[in-house]
């Protein structure tokens, strides 16, 4: 993690010294028509941006003040956002800040950097979050954030504006256009999500009785308060090399108020974050609200989990969920993580209702091990029962998912290494050839003495193409006792006889 060292002039600081006076040498230039008549033009010089300095104590001296380029100094960092425009940067000095931070829409390319993230702290303690952005091309850097209600950063536009409609599939429209350009890296998030009241079946996320007083989560949002870092209708942003640990969930990315697209969450250490995912990629009705299902989401798609630790999380390590009828999760790319011990499979597809799409995800490369079963999906239906290393499910009324590659993966310690379902599922449209649900694996590493491939879907109508792969031993698919296994409607052949990506 980044330290900013203070002994140094900062190359940052350069770029941002204190903003230059207006009225200090604007250009004139003379433009003389065909009359020869001199017409005066003023171009103001470009606006340096400018770097807003806190420290809790509210004082800082000269001399560390004059290397940061600090223009002024707050002992709070409410009242440096206050007073902050569009370029500036806000730079935390160490301490303990118990606030909310909001960015406003108007902030576009603010910085709000944090001097160091184990001791820069923002104790979002009673706030709804401990971050909450609502601008274009900010960056957030360098904090401890925790124990806020909700979100400990959340980066989201206004709500949806849907019609008051008889028909509850009328479509809703953004308020604004999504945000994009929006980098969260180098942060500890942490504890957070603090609403949630595990002790109802399922957990809740009331509203609160602090001052000030917050709102109950969204109801697609009441089993998690929103997670550790809520990117939703956010667009081409990142959040990367950050710890993110011991929230109700990790990472969300959500189409609830704008499509949701086109981001990448990679180099991040995901852990302990109980009782949701690591990383989730679900797509909700507009606004999150239960009386816009039915609605068209605005989908989340072309989204890429890269090079990420997702370890002991309470649900799936990452997962690709489709609630309700409407909702389109698709065509990402979930590559080169380490996806360790949590208590769902390591990468989990659920569509749970006609009209859906999760189709052409492409998991790749990974590292699965040690993680856990999911066997109460769906209404009257079951995943699987034992330790799986990737599940693909749809209940029977569900869509199929078609387009899924699944390709250079090493999984060890499962019971399961691929496990395709459910068993109930007969779905294929009307006139389309068969099987229309397709799920290709190849290049995979598959544990010994385990079920490489498990379809448990109807034989007719699901198939898990699953040529040249590694079955743990060097004989293909149950060739001798020590092999993995296919069952299902699986093809086997071509089989590797040695692992295709040594770890």
């Amino acid at each position: 993690m980044k330290v900013l060292n203070l002994a140094f002039e900062p190359a940052w600081a350069l770029a941002s010294a204190g903003r230059r006076a207006l009225a200090a040498a604007a250009a004139v230039v003379l433009i003389f028509g065909y009359a020869a008549t001199a017409r005066a033009i003023i171009i103001p010089p470009p606006i340096t941006p400018r770097v807003l300095c806190v420290k809790a104590s509210g004082t800082i001296p000269k001399g560390v003040a004059a290397k940061l380029k600090c223009v002024a100094a707050y002992s709070t960092i409410g009242a440096a956002m206050g007073a902050a425009t569009a370029d500036d940067t806000v730079l935390v000095l160490a301490g303990k800040y118990q606030e909310m931070v909001t960015i406003s829409s108007s902030q576009t390319r603010l910085s709000l950097i944090g001097q160091n993230p184990k001791n820069t702290i923002i104790d979002a303690t009673g706030q709804q979050n401990g971050v909450f952005d609502q601008a274009n091309d900010v960056t957030i850097d360098g904090f401890t954030i925790e124990n806020a209600e909700h979100e400990g950063i959340l980066v989201e536009g206004p709500p949806a504006s849907c019609p008051l409609a008889l028909s509850p599939a009328a479509p809703c429209s953004p308020s604004a256009p999504e945000i994009t350009g929006v980098t969260v890296s180098d942060n500890i998030v942490r504890t957070n999500d603090q609403a949630l009241d595990t002790s109802a079946t399922p957990p809740t996320c009331p509203a609160t009785n602090s001052t000030p007083s917050v709102p109950a989560a969204p109801d697609f949002e009441q089993d998690d308060c929103g997670e550790g870092v809520h990117l939703d209708g956010v667009a081409f942003s990142t959040v990367t090399d950050n710890l993110i640990m011991d929230n109700a969930g990790g990472v969300l990315l959500t189409d609830e108020t704008n499509p949701n697209h086109d981001n990448l969450v990679s180099n991040n250490r995901v852990l302990h974050n109980i009782p949701d995912c690591g990383i989730t990629l679900p797509s909700h009705p507009p606004n999150g609200a239960g009386t816009n299902i039915g609605r068209p989401s605005f989908g989340v798609f072309d989204d890429t989990v890269a090079d990420n630790l997702s370890q002991g999380n309470g649900a799936a390590g990452t997962g690709v969920f489709g609630p309700t009828p409407g909702t389109a999760s698709y065509k990402h790319l979930i590559v080169d993580n380490q996806l360790f011990d949590n208590a769902n499979p390591g990468v989990v597809f659920h569509s749970h209702a006609s009209g859906q799409k999760l189709n052409d995800t492409s998991i790749v490369g990974n590292q699965i091990a040690g993680n856990g079963a999911d066997p109460t999906v769906g209404e009257n239906e079951t995943g699987p029962a034992d330790p799986t290393g990737i599940e693909v499910y749809a209940d029977p009324t569900a869509s199929p998912i078609v387009g899924v590659k699944i390709v250079g993966n090493t999984i060890k310690n499962e019971s399961n290494g691929i496990w395709v379902g459910a068993s109930s599922w007969n779905n294929c449209p009307v006139n389309a050839s068969t099987p229309c649900y397709i799920v290709d694996a190849h290049q995979n590493n598959f544990p010994p003495h385990s079920t490489g491939v498990n379809n448990t879907g109807n034989a007719s109508e699901v198939l898990v193409n699953a040529a040249n792969n590694f079955w743990g031993c060097g004989k293909g698919a149950g060739g001798n006792p020590a092999c993995a296994t296919a069952a299902g409607n699986v093809t086997v052949d071509p089989f590797l006889g040695a692992p295709a990506i040594a770890h």
